[in-house]
């Protein structure tokens, strides 16, 4: 929807030219002219339930405040707003683009739905906005064993999170058991092995608390059912497909914030440790080392909401393979 309103916006460039403008308020004046802009509207089906959302990267704290902003020019309109949860909704979202940060009002009408934005440059709250320190990362060790690993993931599946680790030949689903993981099903992956020197294989999941998954291995493809009991069927992949890639860098949230940052870790030799780094998104500083891992990161896997990522690593010291949580902390 950004994207789409971000194009819409540079025809409507004119008309809001001012918003953009590099001023200490400019955030303030967006959201009052988007206000605006929804008091204009005829025939609204009021009452309306205003349902604030930012998915931006502006810190909590600035869009409570926008948000009381807001709501409060639109209580000038006497009835147009109320608390019922059944009522319609009035959707602000608050979403970035690459330079812009947009405010987009999706306002229920007799004539049908009526869209409204606005929007100011996102250098704008990051010059005079509070600066922040960056986030810590930590690591926390999931799981270890000598057989190698390819690839492994945490799924939520019926309020249960379990950890899929993917070796050569077998697939392993480990549960938490009090202060430790249990082991709930295994499976040995059918067919026979595709030579390959690589560490190469994937765990995909079709959807958040779906139990279905895809394994994607050199030489065969496999589909299966996260259950006490895995059944894999496996096809061949084809002479021509590619070794499945093992990501070297994923995206996180930091808790505190929402901003975006990418973790990355080195692309070198083997035989050495690794560091891991972050860089900040928002910015695209240089990125910054954070962490010494024990070994070579083999993969990075990020979760579908950011929170967190899974690395691999393997222990040069205990020759084990490793899997680590890792997530951002921000500091207070």
């Amino acid at each position: 929807m950004c994207i789409l309103l971000f194009a819409m916006a540079a025809s409507a460039a004119a008309a809001i030219a001012g918003l953009c403008a590099p001023r200490e308020d400019a955030l303030e004046e967006a959201i009052a002219a988007l206000a605006g802009q929804v008091l204009s509207i005829r025939n609204v089906r009021a009452p309306l339930r205003l349902d604030w959302r930012n998915e931006s990267s502006l810190p909590p704290a600035q869009s409570a405040a926008l948000l009381n902003a807001f709501s409060a020019q639109l209580a000038n309109a006497r009835g147009l707003l109320t608390e019922d949860p059944s009522a319609p909704p009035l959707r602000v979202t608050l979403c970035d683009t690459a330079t812009q940060l947009m405010a987009i009002a999706r306002i229920p009408a007799a004539d049908g739905e009526q869209i409204r934005f606005a929007q100011t440059s996102r250098a704008t709250f990051a010059a005079t906005g509070t600066p922040t320190a960056a986030p810590s990362l930590q690591k926390q060790l999931l799981w270890k064993q000598r057989e190698p690993i390819v690839d492994a993931v945490e799924h939520a599946v019926a309020g249960t999170t379990f950890l899929l680790v993917l070796g050569r030949e077998t697939l392993w689903a480990y549960a938490p058991a009090q202060t430790e993981v249990e082991l709930r099903a295994v499976a040995h992956i059918p067919g026979a092995i595709h030579p390959s020197r690589a560490l190469a294989g994937r765990i995909y999941f079709r959807g958040a608390e779906d139990a279905h998954f895809l394994l994607e291995l050199p030489g065969k493809a496999c589909s299966g059912r996260l259950s006490e009991k895995i059944a894999l069927e496996c096809t061949p992949a084809g002479s021509a497909k590619r070794l499945p890639v093992s990501p070297k860098s994923t995206r996180l949230l930091a808790p505190c914030d929402h901003s975006a940052w990418t973790l990355s870790a080195d692309d070198g030799d083997w035989s050495r440790p690794d560091h891991l780094f972050l860089e900040d998104l928002r910015n695209a500083a240089d990125r910054t080392a954070v962490l010494e891992t024990p070994g070579p990161v083999l993969s990075l896997t990020g979760a579908p909401d950011s929170a967190s990522s899974t690395a691999i690593v393997q222990n040069l010291t205990t020759g084990e393979y490793e899997v680590h949580r890792l997530s951002l902390a921000c500091h207070n």
